[in-house]
């Protein structure tokens, strides 16, 4: 067998990866630091993004734990310790302190529960149970184990491998899907995970290129620094500037399509995932969105996924977006009846309905269907009650009165037939109520034979004997002194809509055995729009008032830029409706979410469409490309500005500005900042021997050593020598190169060019400190 030769073994110790990189760090002041100062600041914004989305009660932990994980993983790499023995201590360590960071979520998920049954339910009991996924606190360990990965992975890949683009991979990803999800408050951690990934590309760039020049043993000169950081931060700028500054690149309708593009389709199921399928029942959990059916499962989470867009400029009021109308009750909840009569209905023709109403006004809506609800694919939604819709579609009435074939008493779910899909562009005309409250009181009680299913609950099958009688006393009991059935609608909304008694919250929890509505009305009173509408519909029928659920999608929010309105699937919504004579279905607004307000009754066609959170949006007039958009009025503390016209708040005449407004002028001020230090870098670095020894000489005369006349410049070069003797070097240098560059024959001045550059580099940070104190002393 051979052996290397000493020399041989020498230089393959001198090439050596650990060695090389040892000597590069000796060759980068602070290196190290810049790095690990790069890795926890990106982690830091990342797990606070994270903690900013409130994925699930408590995540604010996550924050620790992945700063936690970048110190460990940090050390490790910086420490002489195999690489997998590393790794895999740090594999280890995640599930421990996840489980650590989110134990007293887990311990708290089943408040009603013996101590003990929760402590025992925590781990391997609740997963092989097969209710680990119904808990929020499992979810928020498996959180606390990605943001542990996504710390100490960057750590690992910058500090140990210095490979940048691997480690950011877990937290782009992480933030990308809390940005997609809960972009709310996100604008400030944006431009700081954008500047901070930059600035890591280009240090760890600028470090693998200083350690390939060791390794190549090629010293690099002054120059080649400064290129390097010069187009680095000048690139930088124009990012922030392009990703914060510029005006969206296309129209509303192209961005809520790359809203829902595949990137948004993978985050959504992320989540859905992590949170179930709306309609699981008791005890279950969810996602928002649309239902056939109105299920009290035991907790929500909102979801942010487009379902379509649309355009109105003839509707009073806010519409709500009919899908299906709710009218049977059984084993503890409204449904939708699945033995509904079907009829045909030809494009743009008009169902024929059993009976007319007054004081009704139409409007005609423009939808844009992108993301059909999976329970419903071939539903078409629209408000109020159709007139026509330039689709072909089968009609589905629930009503047991039998009428001439293709006669509806009442129009329960509209089916899309030239479609098998309600995906795409239809328009539909419809009327609505204007019917005032006087006109509503006055309708009276007479209701036709074909309402009775409407009247009242099924005695057996739906809420026990000792329930249904605890509704009645309270519906009675809140009505108390009201006579029509119109005040006593009103009544029992306005008493579900007390914020002193009831409280809207996603996260309910009702005890095993026990009726949801029961716990909700008399014991929690806290539970989301289901939970609202299914009371308010059992108090009505409770009194014989003909009462029914609708579940559709609530108006959504405005979008200036098409303009037009966005739904999503957190829109999703549930609200009751009740017949009058003569005036038909009206709706109800009983949830208090601080979303959606009380329904406006009389609102003359052609007025504006307004909501507290957003404004109101004044219908354009012919010709018109946007709507004007009026803000609602906001309460001030101080007197306002009658000339401001929107935005943040504005007290005497300071305009406070809004989160993005702040961010943006932050964007432009740090692109500000890097320019100008590039622009300053670029003068303070010559090109020429001849402008080094210029500046040289600028720079030595306002740090206080003047020029002398008749000096040579190697005499100068003593002097300054003698000035600044801890320069004494680069100065001496400066001045010997620029007389070999000036003077000696052109084959030797290049050489004289390379010495004059160098020792600039090295002279002029050191010039700039003497003018900074020099600065300082006589200002004092």
């Amino acid at each position: 067998m051979r052996s290397a030769s000493p020399s041989n073994l020498r230089l393959q110790l001198a090439h050596a990866p650990g060695v090389v990189w040892g000597r590069t760090r000796s060759t980068l002041a602070g290196g190290v630091v810049w790095s690990t100062a790069l890795v926890f600041l990106f982690t830091f914004f990342v797990a606070r993004s994270t903690a900013t989305a409130g994925w699930v009660p408590g995540i604010e932990t996550v924050t620790v734990v992945a700063v936690g994980g970048a110190l460990l993983m940090g050390v490790l790499a910086l420490l002489p310790i195999p690489w997998g023995a590393a790794l895999g201590a740090g594999l280890l360590l995640g599930p421990v302190v996840a489980a650590a960071a989110a134990l007293p979520q887990l311990i708290i998920e089943r408040p009603f529960d013996p101590v003990s049954t929760r402590l025992l339910s925590i781990w391997w009991g609740r997963i092989t149970a097969g209710t680990a996924t119904d808990d929020p606190g499992f979810y928020l360990y498996l959180i606390c184990w990605l943001m542990w990965i996504t710390g100490g992975w960057l750590s690992w890949c910058v500090l140990r491998w210095r490979r940048p683009l691997l480690g950011l991979v877990p937290g782009a990803a992480a933030f990308a899907t809390n940005l997609l999800n809960y972009p709310d408050g996100q604008n400030g951690y944006t431009l700081a995970i954008l500047v901070l990934m930059l600035a890591l590309l280009l240090w760890t760039n600028y470090t693998a290129s200083i350690a390939s020049a060791v390794r190549a043993r090629v010293k690099l000169m002054g120059d080649a620094r400064w290129d390097f950081w010069e187009s680095g931060l000048v690139a930088m700028a124009a990012l922030i500037v392009l990703a914060i500054m510029l005006p969206p690149l296309s129209t509303a309708d192209r961005t809520v399509q790359m809203e829902a593009s595949a990137f948004s389709n993978w985050a959504q199921l992320q989540q859905r995932l992590s949170h179930g399928v709306f309609g699981r029942g008791q005890g279950g959990v969810g996602t928002v969105g649309f239902s056939t059916d109105v299920v009290l499962s035991r907790s929500v989470k909102r979801t942010r996924d487009i379902v379509f867009t649309y355009k109105s400029t003839d509707f009073s009021g806010l519409p709500y977006f009919r899908g299906v109308n709710v009218t049977d009750t059984a084993f503890g909840q409204w449904r939708y009846a699945s033995d509904s009569l079907k009829y045909p209905l030809a494009k743009n023709a008009v169902p024929r309905y059993s009976e007319d109403y007054q004081k009704l006004a139409a409007a005609r809506f423009e939808v844009k269907m992108l993301s059909p609800p999976n329970t419903s694919l071939d539903t078409l939604f629209y408000p109020g009650q159709l007139y026509t819709a330039d689709r072909q579609t089968y009609t589905y009435e629930s009503s047991p009165v039998f009428l001439p074939a293709g006669v509806l008493t009442t129009l329960d779910r509209l089916q899309s037939v030239s479609l098998p899909t309600s995906a795409g562009s239809y328009t539909v005309t419809i009327d609505y109520s204007i019917a005032t409250d006087t006109e509503l009181r006055a309708a009276g009680a007479s209701y036709p034979p074909w309402l009775t299913p409407y009247t009242g609950l099924r005695e057996t099958g739906y809420r026990s004997p000792e329930v249904l009688k605890r509704i009645r006393d309270l519906a009675l009991r809140v009505t108390a002194g009201v006579v029509t059935p119109y005040d006593k609608a009103v009544a029992i909304e306005s008493y579900l809509r007390d914020l002193t008694t009831f409280t809207y919250d996603l996260n309910t929890s009702t005890p095993p055995g026990v009726d949801p509505i029961d716990y909700f009305l008399f014991t929690s009173h806290r539970g989301y729009c289901e939970f609202f509408a299914t009371a308010m519909g059992d108090m009505l029928r409770s009194l014989g008032i003909p009462t029914r659920l609708v579940n559709g999608y609530g108006p959504g929010t405005f979008d200036s830029t098409l303009p037009g309105w966005v739904v999503r699937s957190f829109d999703a919504h549930t609200w009751v409706e009740s017949f009058f004579p003569t005036y038909g279905w009206i709706p109800f607004e009983p949830t208090p979410d601080g979303f959606y307000g009380l329904i406006s009754r009389s609102v003359p066609p052609g007025a504006n469409l307004c909501r507290p959170d957003q404004g109101c949006i004044t219908p354009p007039v012919a010709g018109a490309t946007k709507p004007d958009v009026v803000p609602s009025p906001v309460p001030r503390t101080s007197t306002p500005n009658p000339t401001n016209s929107g935005g943040g708040p504005t007290f005497f005449s300071f305009k406070v500005p809004d989160a993005g407004t702040l961010t943006k002028i932050a964007g432009v001020l740090l692109a500000l900042v890097l320019l100008l230090f590039a622009a300053t870098s670029r003068y303070l670095r010559p090109r020429t021997v001849m402008t080094a020894w210029k500046r040289m000489d600028l720079l030595t005369r306002l740090a206080g050593a003047e020029r002398r006349p008749g000096e040579t410049p190697l005499e100068l070069g003593r002097r300054l020598a003698e000035t600044f003797p801890e320069a004494s070097d680069p100065v001496r240098a400066l001045a010997g190169g620029f007389v070999v560059a000036a003077y000696a024959p052109p084959e030797l001045a290049e050489t004289g060019r390379t010495t004059v550059m160098e020792a600039w580099s090295a002279l002029c940070p050191f010039l700039l400190r003497r003018i900074a104190a020099r600065l300082r002393l006589t200002r004092a």
